[in-house]
């Protein structure tokens, strides 16, 4: 397998030679790795004279990259650096890799209603917002990730689905069909596969997940998130799932690897078939990288964004939230109301609490409290804040700044 640790020197041997404002940027180095694809006969051949061909019309040419790296926010950085650093018109890539175990969710979800946020914390589990749409999912180390790269015109879910069907049935005698909903589907019910996408106006991605041999009991764990929230989020659709070696002991992920990355690389659209496999033989097609800023610069700081707090939870579509909050002693005798906050982006938007049965001056305290607490962050541990809120002294009750 050829690594890109070498790209810049081979390309650099062959006589390329990128423009002065290239070197050292992202764009730079989507040059070279274009470059070092084009030595080994990965990169598009030529039209003949005279064609004028459409986009969709020219050669393009295959490669696989598969990750070295099972940090999620390393290969979701490369996703993105991918997206918008390469040039799909004439190469496209199969980006396989996998996580240790983590929870990524949808770019318009609420981390709140899909994940078991206490329980993940508690086990040292992160929970990361990707940049496509699409549901929940449950990554380890016995679950492959698949993402198919191509021009935005050229963007077809139905053949990559294809393909992956195509490697289960042929090299492993597995029964499996892509549903309506683009899932793929083993023994005509259990969803072993889900799929999400991210369209561009020039580019496109198109990526999937393939349970092989996950942790099934972590799964469910992880993604039993509070359902009681009302929210105005893109939901997950829940599903009946089968491990593939619960179907046949013989897979495993490295296998998969192989078989669906040869069936990638030997199917092509058009009249590029013959052309494929020859490319395929000249050069195996595999790419080993390791997503590093020193690889790809530039990818460090997409890193920095995925993991950050700000894009996991200010970018939550807006919902409410209802809890019983048992009132402090000070405030009020063995009194419980229900608070109901709703929040955007993150940001409480307004807090309002059941007043029936109370006196009127911890209606008004409570009001109070809510018009502090207005603007401010929600997080997991708002009504506890809320209730220590409450403890304080009566001049600091209501500064927005405490807690």
């Amino acid at each position: 397998m050829m690594s890109l640790r070498n790209v810049a020197k081979f390309a650099q041997q062959c006589g390329y030679r990128p423009s002065r404002s290239l070197l050292g940027s992202s764009q730079g180095a989507a040059e070279l790795c274009g470059a070092r694809l084009a030595s080994t006969g990965v990169d598009s051949a030529k039209a003949p004279k005279g064609a004028k061909p459409n986009a969709t019309d020219k050669p393009v040419k295959r490669v696989v990259f598969i990750s070295q790296s099972t940090d999620v926010y390393a290969n979701l950085a490369f996703e993105d650096w991918l997206y918008r650093n390469w040039t799909f018109d004439r190469r496209q890539i199969l980006f396989l890799w996998r996580n240790s175990p983590c929870v990524v969710i949808g770019r318009h979800q609420n981390p709140y209603v899909e994940a078991n946020l206490p329980y993940l914390e508690s086990a040292r589990v992160p929970v990361v917002r990707r940049n496509s749409g699409g549901g929940t999912v449950y990554h380890d180390e016995g679950n492959l990730n698949m993402t198919f790269f191509t021009e935005r015109n050229r963007y077809n879910r139905k053949e990559n689905l294809e393909v992956i069907c195509r490697a289960l049935q042929e090299d492993f005698g597995i029964d499996a069909q892509a549903n309506e909903r683009d899932d793929v589907i083993v023994n005509d019910m259990y969803k072993v596969s889900g799929s999400a996408a991210k369209l561009g106006r020039t580019a496109a991605y198109h990526h999937c997940t393939l349970l092989v041999r996950s942790d099934k009991t972590q799964l469910k764990l992880a993604l039993q998130g509070d359902k009681s929230i009302a929210s105005k989020a893109t939901a997950s659709v829940p599903a009946p799932v089968i491990n593939l070696n619960e179907v046949t002991s013989e897979i495993t992920v490295e296998e998969l690897i192989k078989s669906i990355g040869q069936k990638y690389l030997e199917t092509t659209g058009k009249d590029d078939q013959l052309m494929a496999k020859q490319n395929f033989q000249r050069s195996n097609g595999y790419t080993l990288v390791n997503p590093t800023d020193d690889w790809f610069p530039g990818l460090a700081k997409l890193k920095e964004e995925l993991a950050s707090e700000e894009w996991l939870y200010n970018k939550t579509p807006r919902f409410t939230i209802t809890r019983p909050v048992t009132l402090p002693e000070c405030i009020a005798h063995n009194t419980t109301v229900n608070v109901t906050v709703q929040a955007y982006h993150g940001i409480v938007e307004d807090m309002k609490v059941s007043s029936s049965g109370l006196c009127p001056e911890v209606v008004e305290l409570i009001k109070d409290i809510g018009t502090a607490i207005k603007g401010t962050q929600f997080n997991n541990d708002f009504f506890h804040n809320l209730v220590n809120r409450m403890r304080l002294p009566p001049p600091l009750r209501t500064h927005r700044s405490v807690v």
